[in-house]
C-alpha cells in the first residue's frame, strides 16, 4: 500500500482529513492430545482501515485486501458514505502529539518446534502421573502471537508499535467415586526454558483435585472474599461504569457522580495504559492519541472517566488516550488498558484468617447474563471454599451470589495484596467484604 499515494488522492478528492490504520497479527497455535500433537495453526493477517472527515462527517472502511489502482474507487464510496451522515457531532482525526515514550520490559524468547512439543509430551506425562485420580488431560496447548500496529494521517501522524504474548495452556478432568470434576491453567511464558513445569502441574492438579469434595452449603448471608481472579472477572464486567460515552449518554449508573463518593475509601482504581508491569503497553491509542495514567477512584471518590476522542469532545473534556479497537475492522470505542483496583498491604491467606470464618469465591460463572449494568446488582453462579477458623476448610460449588455492585463495593473490610496481571488488562487483587448473600441448599 502506498499511503502516501492514498492522502494525497484523498486530499484532492476534498477529504478535509484522512487516516490510514494497518495491524498486522502473526501467530502459532499448537494443541497436543493423548501422546500427539493434534493441530498446528499459523496465521499471518494484514488488515487495513481508513477514515476520512468530508464536509464535517467521518467516514470509515476496513479493507481486506488493498489495492492502490483502485484507491480512487475506494475513497469515492468513502466519500458517498460521508454525504449519507446526519450526526451533528464534530468528527475529528487527531494531529500528532509529542509524548513520553515507554519501552516493554518483557523479552519474549520464540521456542522452536521441537521445543514446544517436548515441553507438551513432558507436561501431559507430568499432569497424568500426578494422581490416580486425574484421568485425562482434556487440552493441552501453546499459543503465541505478535501484533504491529500503525497509524498514519494527512497532518502527518506516523505512529508503529509492536507487541507479542505467549502463553501454555492445559486442562485436566478428575474423579472419585463417580464425582467428575475438571480445571485448568494458564501461564504466560516469555522463556519456554525458564518454564517451571512442576509447579505448573502441582498448581492445576491440586486445585482440580481439591473439588472433588465440593458440595454445596445452606443459604445465608456470611463474611466473604472474592480471590483476585474473581474480583478480576467481576471488575471487569462494570469497567462500563467508567465509560465516558456511556456517561455522555446517560447510561451509566455513576453519570452524575464524578467528585462524590461511590466506593469505600479503601478502592482506589487506576488505567495506566504504560504500566510496565503488565503484559501489553501502549503508548498511544487507536487514534493515535498519547495514553496516560488516569485516576479513576481516588479513596472511594470518582474521580476522572474514560475517555476517547468522540466521547471527548461530547463532553467538552481531553481524550484520556482510551480509543482502542477490537479488530482492525472495527470502530474506535472507549476501552480500558491496565486498569486495576490498587493492592493493599496482607496476603489472602492474612484475610482468610482475620475473618475466621466465612466464604472465599473463587469462579465466577454467568457473567454473560446473571448482572444488570444499569442497577448493578447481579446473581452469579460460583464455585469456592469454605474458611474455618481462619483456615481452608472445604470445596464450595452449586452457590448463587447476589447482591449490588455499589453497594458491594462499600462494605470491603480489607483489599489484599495479590494483584495477578497475568494476560488481564483489567485486574484486581483479592477484597475481603462484610458479608454477601449466598444461596445454596
Amino acid at each position: 500500500m502506498n499511503k502516501e499515494k492514498w492522502i494525497q488522492c484523498a486530499n484532492e478528492k476534498g477529504f478535509e482529513s484522512f487516516e490510514i490504520y494497518q495491524s498486522q497479527q502473526k501467530g502459532r497455535s499448537v494443541t497436543w492430545f493423548d501422546g500427539q500433537m493434534e493441530t498446528l495453526t499459523t496465521n499471518n493477517i494484514l488488515g487495513t482501515s481508513i477514515r476520512g472527515v468530508y464536509q464535517g462527517n467521518m467516514a470509515y472502511l476496513a479493507l481486506e485486501k488493498v489495492e492502490d489502482e483502485k484507491m480512487g474507487e475506494v475513497l469515492d464510496s468513502l466519500k458517498e458514505q460521508a454525504q449519507t451522515i446526519t450526526s451533528t457531532d464534530l468528527a475529528k482525526i487527531r494531529k500528532p502529539e509529542k509524548y513520553e515514550m515507554v519501552k516493554n520490559t518483557h523479552h519474549w524468547v520464540e521456542p522452536s518446534m521441537e521445543e514446544i512439543k517436548a515441553c507438551l509430551e513432558s507436561l501431559e506425562k507430568k499432569l497424568l502421573a500426578y494422581d490416580s485420580r486425574i484421568i485425562q488431560v482434556a487440552s493441552l496447548g501453546w499459543e503465541q502471537s505478535s501484533q504491529t500496529r500503525e497509524i498514519i494521517n494527512s497532518y502527518g501522524m506516523q505512529e508503529k508499535d509492536a507487541d507479542c504474548v505467549q502463553y501454555l495452556v492445559a486442562s485436566v478432568v478428575v474423579k472419585e467415586n463417580n464425582i467428575v470434576m475438571d480445571d485448568y491453567e494458564i501461564e504466560v511464558i516469555e522463556n519456554l526454558k525458564h518454564f517451571d513445569s512442576d509447579a505448573f502441574v502441582a498448581k492445576l492438579c491440586q486445585k482440580a483435585l481439591f473439588q472433588l469434595s465440593a458440595t454445596s452449603m445452606p443459604s445465608q448471608s456470611c463474611p466473604v472474599i472474592f480471590s483476585n481472579k474473581a474480583m478480576t472477572s467481576l471488575l471487569s464486567s462494570f469497567m462500563g461504569l467508567f465509560n465516558g460515552d456511556l456517561i455522555y449518554k446517560g447510561i451509566s449508573p455513576i453519570k452524575d457522580k464524578l467528585n462524590q463518593t461511590i466506593f469505600s475509601n479503601k478502592i482506589t482504581i487506576i488505567d495506566d495504559p504504560k504500566n510496565s508491569d503488565c503484559l501489553s503497553i501502549a503508548n498511544f491509542d487507536d487514534e493515535g492519541c498519547p495514553t496516560q495514567r488516569t485516576v479513576l477512584v481516588h479513596d472511594g471518590v470518582f474521580a476522572n472517566m474514560l475517555l476517547d476522542t468522540s466521547s471527548a469532545t461530547r463532553l467538552h473534556l481531553e481524550s484520556t488516550g482510551n480509543g482502542f479497537k477490537s479488530s482492525y475492522a472495527s470502530d474506535v470505542s472507549v476501552q480500558p488498558m491496565n486498569c486495576c483496583i490498587q493492592p493493599g498491604k496482607k496476603s489472602l491467606e492474612t484475610m482468610c484468617q482475620e475473618m475466621g470464618d466465612g466464604l472465599v469465591i473463587d469462579d465466577l460463572q454467568g457473567l454473560h447474563a446473571g448482572l444488570d449494568f444499569v442497577t448493578t446488582n447481579f446473581s452469579l453462579q460460583c464455585n469456592g471454599y469454605l474458611i474455618k477458623n481462619g483456615r481452608k476448610e472445604k470445596a464450595i460449588r452449586l452457590i448463587t451470589v447476589a447482591d449490588s455492585f455499589l453497594h458491594l463495593m462499600n462494605q470491603v473490610v480489607e483489599v489484599g495484596n495479590d494483584l495477578d496481571w497475568k494476560y488481564h488488562t483489567v485486574a484486581s487483587p483479592s477484597i475481603r467484604f462484610k458479608e454477601c448473600a449466598i444461596s445454596g441448599d
